[in-house]
């Protein structure tokens, strides 16, 4: 047998991961723009929805332009240093540093860089750098992946609304946790998070995952189908149900690769969504397994909340990727399986 051609590790890229274009190119539109209105964006969305994928299509796709420079940080270490690391390494501007007056030695970096005054600190040389991508017409986008709150991220947030009153080419994307993007955000500290555009990954489009599964089994469109619904567009549920049909050698749901197919989304997924969930959350989502179709007005007199109360959490189970809002005047649970996994908690 070929190897598995579906990926169900958290971080990394499948091969047959499914591109998101249109939020790619909704991006790509407002960064390159003459007058950018944001120079960041804020990727959130339940764990395994694919915002890692998304953030590696991303910076592929920029890393293509001539004129873009695209440098990934680890939020869990000391980001300033990272960036003007990478920035010096970059295949496509070290011809500009190589020229050097004099060099530069900062806790583990040693480099040389042309200027004409001293440089004794981090953001003195980052300030430096971006000066000459300016002069240049480059670009540089910074990418972080699976953000939280930290010294390291403060700090960096209050450098880098720095350096854009500054008008240095400097861009910004990150994925993150609902609770996470929630607690930078409420930062008043860190103003350019707030006002970062948010883009919640939408499900995938069932004909990609059952065209997908049709080329890679080869079977029938209309089973193809069948198995895309089961996924309900989760990125992560697409990856894992392949898995298992592949690696099984057969492209045929029964009881026993269904009980495998919960158990992984509930080790590695659902059991961590669910422990972020606040208690009023966890008592929305109960009652929407329980009473599938029911409406909000009725929802809310079940957990004696308002109508706007309820407004509120709806929100955060969006962003959690817990609920789809897409139906007018109810929710309905969006993971695939969930409420099996929910109904079962019932019985422990």
């Amino acid at each position: 047998m070929n190897d598995n051609p579906f990926n169900i590790a958290f971080g990394k890229i499948p091969e047959n991961a499914l591109p998101r274009q249109n939020t790619i190119d909704q991006i790509a539109k407002v960064f390159e723009s003459e007058n950018p209105e944001s120079n960041s964006y804020i990727i959130t969305g339940p764990r395994g929805s694919g915002k890692t994928v998304l953030l590696t299509q991303i910076n592929n796709e920029f890393s293509k332009k001539d004129t873009w420079i695209v440098v990934d940080l680890n939020p869990c270490m000391e980001m300033h240093e990272q960036l003007a690391a990478r920035l010096y390494e970059s295949g496509k501007i070290k011809k500009l540093f190589l020229k050097s007056e004099f060099s530069f030695s900062f806790k583990g970096l040693s480099f040389s860089i042309k200027g004409d005054e001293r440089v004794s600190d981090i953001y003195t040389l980052l300030t430096k750098m971006f000066l000459y991508l300016k002069k240049k017409n480059f670009h540089l986008l910074i990418s972080v992946d699976d953000i939280s709150k930290n010294e390291y991220v403060k700090a960096f947030a209050h450098s880098f609304q720095s350096f854009i009153r500054s008008g240095y080419p400097l861009f910004f994307v990150a994925t993150g946790i609902y609770n996470n993007v929630s607690s930078l955000s409420n930062d008043k500290a860190l103003t350019f998070l707030l006002r970062a555009p948010k883009v919640v990954v939408e499900p995938l489009s069932l004909r990609a995952i059952a065209l997908s599964y049709k080329n890679i089994f080869q079977i029938s469109l209309d089973k193809a189908v069948e198995l895309s619904k089961i996924t309900k567009g989760y990125a992560y549920a697409y990856q894992l149900l392949g898995n298992l049909l592949y690696s099984n050698q057969t492209s045929e749901v029964n009881e026993n690769l269904i009980n495998e197919f919960d158990l992984i989304l509930e080790d590695r997924s659902y059991s961590k969504i669910w422990s972020e969930l606040t208690e009023k959350e966890k008592s929305i989502v109960y009652v929407l397994c329980e009473n599938e179709g029911i409406l909000n007005s009725e929802l809310c007199k079940k957990i004696s909340i308002t109508p706007n109360a309820l407004e509120v959490y709806k929100k955060s189970l969006h962003y959690a990727g817990v609920i789809s809002t897409s139906q007018r005047g109810k929710l309905e649970i969006a993971l695939p399986r969930f409420k099996e996994f929910v109904l079962f908690k019932t019985l422990l």
